[in-house]
């Protein structure tokens, strides 16, 4: 059996016979890691990194290559754990969610690798044939500073500052060689890239606003900011009729939308001018029918959906989508909570199940309907969520709470919001998420409606099928909200025709197609065909 143990004792011992300490021995040692066991074979990539980071006898040229060997080896084993723990992003008990330290911690002594080699060969540049290298072990090593602010982006966390001062730090550096456009290649099989792009690529993650995007919809994202981050060219030189965004290299925050107060030698300047052309092209080529990977879009691209995050991934990098429409006030009152259309559908038919949290009364003024259980209303259960407002605007509320690692909050899921103080009931989307550590959550809600109510579809006569539940939400002119139902999936076709029951009347309906596709539900709009 393979003497785990003996390994990395081996591994941290400073001496000439470490395992990985030249480019052979490192290779004799990759071969015996378990095949069939990822993540284990994984963990002792990354504690050998650290050793080998650890080990200042290492010589510089050996260095480089046992770093590139292992980021080689390692690559494949990495890609797998990160889809493992993407999968499993709504099971918080998966074991694969267990494995984050080790993806973590890979990013991290990958850049602290490639980093040592640039500070050594620094201390001594006279080596030409490592400075050939130089644009590679740059790029390399923004990449993986990148990895890890994409990975606080998934989990919703802010990027540490020293994240972005070590990007910051890397191109400077990588222009002071003179080598931020050279192209390389951060492997065989990819495209080329260079440090410019690898620098920008983080930074146009931020400006996307990932706070509001699933994990998925981030790793999305970030895939296609591969290509597209190589149309934006940085600048040192101010010219903001052009330029669009701006970062200080001697700071350590992200890039910012450009002002006139941006001045300075370490600040540098791109527009996206180039870039939205780029993007206008694939998105007409979708539209014509163009298949998503051969747009380099990745292969869990699936209209209309991908389309839908291009288009608004775009307006938002364009500045479209910066101004409010709904100034916020300042509100200090408390909010009790339902998550999940199943549990919001239950407590507005008046029901209890366990998990609900709460049945009240709900009254629809506008129909003059009352939709009440038997009974007083009943207050929520003790240890029920409660969120606190922090402010609130004609479409929503910003909320702060205490995280729940049993269930995590996530975009796009829908609530339920009773204030503490009266009987309205709200229904909403959580459209952004921020967590602080430990455990403190800022999120933003959309409401919906507060005036809700239950109806039931049902198929035309002469048809099979069994009733399905939705929710009916009132148009709201002043939010410019239509009219919809919140739906199962599986209720949902667009184009069908249904009848619609409610309060004793009848309507026979055709489904729109969808507005929003949430974890568990689906909103749609609809037109009414006849009555009765």
């Amino acid at each position: 059996m393979f003497d785990f143990k003996g390994l990395i004792n081996a591994l941290l011992r400073k001496t000439s016979d470490d395992p990985v300490g030249d480019l052979k021995s490192a290779t004799i040692w990759v071969q015996e890691l378990p095949q069939n066991d990822v993540y284990q074979a994984h963990k002792e990539i990354v504690k050998a990194l650290g050793g080998l980071n650890r080990n200042a006898d290492t010589s510089l040229k050996e260095r480089i290559r046992v770093l590139l060997y292992l980021d080689e080896k390692a690559t494949s084993l990495q890609e797998t754990l990160c889809r493992e723990f993407l999968a499993a992003a709504d099971t918080p008990d998966n074991s694969a969610r267990q494995r984050l330290p080790t993806i973590l911690q890979f990013w991290e002594e990958m850049g602290a690798g490639y980093e040592q080699c640039i500070r050594t060969f620094a201390k001594n540049p006279g080596n030409a044939k490592i400075r050939e290298q130089l644009p590679l072990l740059t790029a390399k090593a923004l990449h993986f500073h990148a990895m890890q602010a994409k990975w606080s982006h998934m989990r919703y966390l802010p990027v540490e500052s020293h994240v972005w001062r070590r990007l910051h730090r890397l191109f400077l550096f990588a222009e002071q060689e003179k080598i931020e456009r050279v192209p390389v290649r951060l492997h065989p099989e990819q495209d080329d890239t260079s440090c410019t792009s690898e620098y920008l690529q983080p930074m146009m993650l931020h400006l996307s606003n990932p706070a509001s995007l699933r994990p998925s919809q981030i790793e999305s994202v970030d895939l296609w900011l591969d290509s597209w981050s190589k149309s934006l060219v940085i600048e040192a030189g101010f010219r903001p009729h052009r330029q669009l965004y701006a970062v200080n290299l001697g700071d350590t925050k992200p890039a910012r939308k450009l002002r006139r107060n941006m001045l300075g030698e370490k600040y540098r300047y791109w527009g996206i001018e180039l870039m939205l052309v780029v993007i206008a092209k694939t998105v007409e080529q979708l539209k014509q029918g163009e298949l998503p990977a051969r747009l380099k879009l990745g292969e869990d691209c699936r209209l209309p959906a991908c389309l839908e995050l291009i288009e608004e991934v775009s307006e938002r990098w364009s500045g479209q989508l910066t101004t409010r429409k709904h100034a916020r006030i300042t509100a200090e009152k408390s909010l009790l909570v339902l998550q999940d259309f199943a549990n919001i559908l239950i407590h507005l038919q008046g029901g209890k199940k366990s998990g609900v949290t709460a049945t009240f009364s709900v009254e629809n003024t506008n129909t003059q309907t009352a939709l009440k259980p038997s009974g007083e209303p009943e207050l929520f259960e003790s240890g029920a969520q409660q969120w606190q407002v922090e402010n609130e605007s004609l479409s929503g509320y910003g909320v702060t709470f205490t995280r729940s690692d049993k269930e995590p909050l996530k975009i796009g899921t829908l609530v339920g919001l009773k204030a503490t103080i009266g009987k309205s009931f709200a229904i909403g989307i959580v459209r952004r998420i921020s967590n602080e550590p430990p455990l403190k959550v800022h999120a933003g809600i959309q409401t919906l409606s507060q005036t809700a109510i239950v109806v039931e579809l049902h198929p035309l006569p002469g048809e099979l099928g069994a009733p399905s539940p939705a929710i009916y939400l009132p148009e709201l002119p002043k939010l410019e909200l239509g009219r919809s139902l919140l739906l199962s999936a599986s209720a949902h076709v667009p184009a069908r025709l249904v009848q619609l029951k409610a309060q004793g009347k009848t309507y026979t309906i055709r489904l729109h197609a969808a507005v929003e596709h949430g974890p568990d539900y689906v909103q749609a709009g609809f037109d009414v065909v006849a009555k009765g």
